[in-house]
């Protein structure tokens, strides 16, 4: 429990941070844009006179500083892959700052390493604040349920820590406790606002069965993809429940968010660089890897990051809500998802899940690949009647040899709470 003094301390920095958001979602594009190229140039410098991960990555590819003079030099900047982020000596690129180190979620079992500083998880808290105070329609639920996962080194266990200036203890769990004691929580508090990871509701809303949570009016979930099934179900447990998403990671920070009267996801441009490359690292209209570098963070810069592994497209239509702020229309899967066919072509994680979420009777499912033109999918379900032939004809023309494996549980991969529903282990387009 926090002391009168640390709350007070907190709340000043969290009131400093949302003095500076609040400014900041004021902006115009033009003023946005003269705030990222400021602090890009600075970022640049700093990891170019700090950093031996970027000093070593500038030279190899024959990069300097004073080669950006406009946006058009941004290619310039070499890319960075996670390999190349991991590999990094554990280094902090500030000095007289507080920051923390954390690590990503490692779903590949390998996880990267950065240090964040404090500064910018007090502005990752009041980005998230003032996001919460806009879907709470100005009138924030008090009433809420935090879910998140206390590993000590993840950025949501950071998160939760300053959440607690305004959130009392009693509110906050484990995603790693038993879903029958998360259920029970749910049960017994009846929030009318939920923050989870989309993997973690999921597997409580399966748990309560036919049971409904009526008086939950707001879901928020992030850090993992929210597909369709999952969706319908957790419309079916919490009917009266708007679901909100955000975009997060540990590398980036808050990336985007999910407009309240739209589709599309914006981008958080005053945190966040965001561009969409091909295979090639050419920027793209068209679907692309997602490359992000992280304005907020000066302790482990992040710089034309490429390791996230999501794909997008921009939205470049007006958005209804007015704002001005750059879109992706959803984001379409990662590539560590991406699925190859008999005839070697990379195909979308989608056309498969898609047609696995028509088939009634599933609880839990995953697809594996592990050799070119065939998947496994493995199910968890109530009843296996005529379940594994109903399967097979709704996948039998994604061009795969499909073997339906029925198992008790699906655990996640790595070291994290996420249950990936398609895993990949393939090498990856690149």
């Amino acid at each position: 429990m926090l002391t009168p003094a640390q709350i007070r301390e907190r709340g000043e920095k969290l009131h400093t941070a949302l003095d500076v958001v609040i400014e900041q979602r004021s902006w115009n594009t033009p003023k946005r844009r003269a705030h990222q190229w400021r602090t890009l140039k600075k970022l640049v410098q700093h990891a170019f006179e700090h950093l031996p991960l970027y000093q070593r990555l500038f030279a190899r590819n024959g990069f300097k500083p004073d080669m950006l003079e406009d946006w058009d030099d941004l290619q310039k900047l070499p890319l960075l892959t996670k390999d190349e982020l991991r590999d990094a000596n554990q280094q902090s690129g500030i000095k007289n700052q507080e920051f923390r180190w954390l690590a990503s979620s490692g779903s590949t079992g390998i996880p990267a390493k950065i240090a964040r500083s404090e500064a910018s998880l007090w502005h990752y808290m009041a980005w998230n604040t003032a996001l919460f105070f806009d879907w709470c329609g100005g009138q924030p639920i008090s009433n809420g349920l935090y879910l998140v996962d206390f590993a000590p080194d993840s950025i949501d266990f950071a998160a939760a820590d300053l959440l607690r200036t305004t959130v009392p203890d009693s509110r906050l769990f484990s995603v790693h406790d038993p879903v029958s004691k998360l259920t029970e929580k749910v049960l017994r508090i009846s929030p009318e606002f939920i923050s989870s990871y989309p993997s973690t509701l999921r597997a409580i809303a399966l748990e309560l069965g036919r049971r409904v949570i009526a008086q939950t009016k707001l879901i928020h979930l992030t850090s993992e993809m929210l597909d369709a099934h999952t969706r319908h179900l957790l419309s079916q447990v919490f009917p009266n429940a708007k679901l909100i998403e955000t975009y997060t990671s540990t590398e980036g920070g808050l990336v985007a968010f999910q407009c309240p009267h739209d589709a599309r996801w914006h981008i958080a441009e005053t945190n966040v660089i965001a561009e969409i490359v091909d295979d090639a690292g050419h920027a793209t209209d068209g679907l692309g890897h997602l490359v992000i570098t992280d304005l907020t963070n000066d302790a482990t810069p992040i710089i034309r990051y490429r390791g996230l592994g999501d794909l997008a497209r921009w939205e470049t239509s007006p958005c209804p809500c007015g704002s001005s702020l750059k879109s992706i229309r959803q984001l379409e899967g990662r590539s560590a998802a991406m699925l190859r066919t008999r005839g070697g072509v990379w195909l979308s994680p989608f056309v498969i899940t898609n047609a696995i979420e028509e088939v009634p009777g599933l609880a839990q499912y995953q697809v594996v690949q592990q050799q070119a033109g065939s998947i496994e999918v493995r199910v968890v379900a109530t009843s296996t009647a005529d379940l594994e032939p109903h399967l097979l004809r709704v996948l039998d023309h994604a061009d795969m040899d499909v073997r339906v494996q029925f198992v008790p549980e699906i655990k996640p991969n790595g070291r994290g709470h996420k249950v990936p529903l398609v895993v990949s282990e393939l090498p990856q387009a690149a």
